[in-house]
């Protein structure tokens, strides 16, 4: 079984072949492959389980590992600069992270068992098991959002910071956990680093026009107006403990990424992934509820 947007990967990846010793380019990979932009590395990970700069990497360790087991005892020196490698440290530790196996360890004896196993995300996509959650996915219309919104780019680990400083404002500017709604809008996939993504709170017009001369000025804060458009919608719970709803996140999107957008007849529409947090001052320990909406055409 193949997914329906393998053909557009393909092309997208015939390119990363050839290119593979300058950085990734996200923004051609997205033009070549027809995909968009804000999709691309959710959708890349969901089908290869992997991001795409980890993909790269396991293609260079590949050849690398070629010229190491079955070459003349090449200096690694040599094979980090063939292979558009910063210094040989870098290439060290990429090969190791890829294969499992230091390069200076498998030159003298590789684990090809191993190295055989590491090339299974090259294979693509792979059909979903009988045991695969299965979710409530609703075709939905949004009307415009206007939304005031703090980015955090860095760690994906130091999010909590950055939530911690958009409440404060919040609570500066009169728009507490009952005022608007709660939105995360995703740049990045989680593996990502430096991750990106923006928490943002919807304002009406009154609430828009408080802020405008006060609250909007704040060199951290911006607005955003995200256009009115049809999104595919899900909502997911946690357990009663609340402890689990980031793993439930992520494989609440891998659904619909890797498996919805498969058996539907729907394009992406080239604006972010967003949550939308119904629980905001929950405590810990209580069930939370957040709706994931991916925007297609």
């Amino acid at each position: 079984m193949s997914h329906r947007l393998d053909k557009a990967f393909e092309q997208a990846l015939a390119y990363v072949d050839k290119h593979m010793h300058v950085p990734v380019n996200i923004s051609v990979l997205a033009e070549i492959s027809g995909i968009a932009e804000s999709h691309f590395r959710h959708l890349f990970h969901a089908l290869y389980r992997l991001s795409i700069e980890q993909y790269v990497d396991l293609l260079k360790s590949l050849q690398a590992a070629h010229q190491l087991g079955f070459g003349e005892q090449i200096p690694l020196a040599t094979i980090a600069t063939s292979l558009g490698y910063i210094d040989e440290t870098h290439f060290v530790q990429s090969f190791t992270d890829s294969i499992g196996q230091s390069p200076q360890s498998f030159q003298h004896a590789p684990d090809w068992g191993n190295f055989f196993s590491k090339q299974q995300p090259l294979k693509s996509f792979q059909a979903p098991s009988e045991n695969d959650f299965h979710y409530s996915v609703t075709e939905i219309a949004l009307d415009p959002l206007v939304l005031a919104i703090m980015n955090h780019t860095g760690h994906f680990s130091d999010i909590p910071v950055t939530v911690q400083r958009f409440i404060q404002w919040r609570q500066c500017n009169a728009l507490g956990h009952n005022v608007g709604h709660t939105y995360y809008l995703l740049y990045s996939h989680p593996q990502d680093n430096p991750y990106h993504m923006g928490i943002g709170v919807s304002l009406d017009s009154d609430n828009f026009v408080r802020l405008a001369s006060s609250g909007l000025t704040d060199p951290d804060i911006q607005t955003k107006v995200i256009p009115a458009g049809r999104y595919a919608m899900m909502l997911v719970s946690s357990d009663t403990a609340g402890n689990n709803i980031n793993s439930l996140l992520h494989d609440g999107v891998s659904y619909l990424y890797r498996q919805w957008l498969n058996t539907h007849n729907v394009e992406l529409r080239d604006s972010p992934l967003m949550f939308e947090r119904l629980d905001v001052a929950a405590a810990d320990g209580q069930v939370q509820h957040v709706k994931i909406y991916l925007p297609i055409q």
